[in-house]
């Protein structure tokens, strides 16, 4: 049996753990209470990476690599090195391959077809020298110009005299005085003239590059190629052409122009057919009045001065044995301006226009025909 004392030993051991507990729990509580609230955590939200927007970027188009224009020299016969617009400058012409130092100031020809085709290209003032025959009205087509230069013969000492930078002239200038010019220091040229469209536009080319006038001779050249290409798309393709005779009269002869001369040339150009060339006749032969009753003409030229043009013209007219030919029997027989037909330049076109409004005087009769431009 437990006693009073075991019994209350018992009751103060249960009443001490009992408060013991008691003071236990409201630690723990306390301890809960005073620990922080958690901190919300940030939860990652996935942001879609925005999608990069493909900006167009202006692509620049290639530069088109320009096409090389070729010269308008290039192909031209004596020019050596078409590329080539400075000084010193390299021309290959009959008599050999010269080198021109600088810019020709002091220019002489000695022949028509050079002055004319040189008065075209540069200013007067650069002629220092010309013929006889270049101031001569009845043969040369620029006598008004070339009165203000002073007249030269062929002789040397003339030539010389007026100091030339260079004369550029004819195949048929005397050869020995070639020579002596150039023992002396000048440069002589010796060009050839050409009748045919591409030998003018190429002889205009050669002689503007020789003389440092380029850009005047590409336009000059295009306005003879315009012109004669005008007269070309009225009479190129006409159905059926005339035949036509170039005949003059000196002394107690009849000379007419065949095939390679000036005038058949011409004939051609102004939609004719050049009847001596059609019988296999060349140049300029002698002929007689029975060539001309052979040859049969339908239209006859007279290239020579009014004065014995229109006495040869009776003359033909008269003659018995040439009264069936068509071009007497039906009066179309015309004595023409010789210095068109005589001289050997770009001239010859104005010969080819007048003689097509002779031609052809339905297409041509409101149409007049007039000069060159000048530098």
């Amino acid at each position: 049996m437990i006693g009073r004392r075991g019994i209350a030993l018992i009751l103060g051991t249960l009443i001490a753990m009992a408060a013991l507990l008691s003071a236990c729990g409201d630690d723990a509580t306390s301890t809960a209470t005073q620990q922080p609230a958690a901190s919300p955590v940030a939860t990652a939200t996935a942001t879609t990476a925005p999608t990069a927007t493909a900006t167009a970027t202006a692509t620049a188009a290639p530069t088109a690599t320009p096409t090389p224009q070729p010269s308008p020299f290039a192909g031209v016969p004596g020019i050596v090195n078409p590329n080539n617009r400075g000084w010193p400058r390299q021309v290959e012409v009959l008599n050999g391959i010269f080198e021109i130092r600088a810019k020709p100031a002091r220019i002489v020809t000695v022949s028509i077809g050079h002055d004319e085709i040189t008065y075209a290209l540069v200013p007067a003032t650069r002629v220092v020298g010309v013929g006889g025959v270049s101031k001569d009205t009845t043969y040369s087509n620029v006598a008004e110009i070339a009165k203000a230069a002073p007249s030269i013969s062929t002789e040397p000492e003339t030539i010389l005299s007026v100091k030339p930078d260079i004369m550029v002239t004819s195949a048929f200038f005397n050869k020995e005085k070639v020579a002596a010019l150039e023992r002396a220091g000048l440069q002589v040229l010796v060009t050839d003239l050409s009748g045919d469209p591409a030998g003018r536009r190429n002889t205009i080319l050669l002689m503007g590059y020789i003389y440092g006038e380029e850009e005047r001779a590409i336009a000059f050249a295009k306005e003879i190629d315009d012109r004669h290409k005008a007269l070309q798309s009225v009479v190129g393709n006409k159905p059926s052409k005339p035949k036509v005779l170039a005949v003059a009269s000196y002394g107690d002869q009849i000379y007419t122009a065949g095939l390679k001369s000036t005038e058949g040339g011409i004939i051609e150009a102004a939609g004719g057919i050049n009847a001596a060339a059609e019988a296999k006749l060349e140049f300029n032969p002698v002929i007689s009045a029975e060539s001309i009753i052979s040859m049969s003409p339908e239209v006859i030229i007279i290239t020579q001065p009014n004065d014995s043009g229109d006495p040869f013209k009776d003359q033909l007219m008269k003659n018995a044995a040439l009264a069936q030919v068509p071009a007497i029997k039906n009066n179309k027989i015309y004595v023409v301006d010789p210095k068109l037909y005589t001289t050997l330049s770009h001239w010859n076109l104005r010969g080819a226009e007048d003689l097509a409004k002779i031609l052809w005087p339905q297409d041509f009769a409101n149409k007049q025909f007039g000069g060159f431009s000048s530098p």
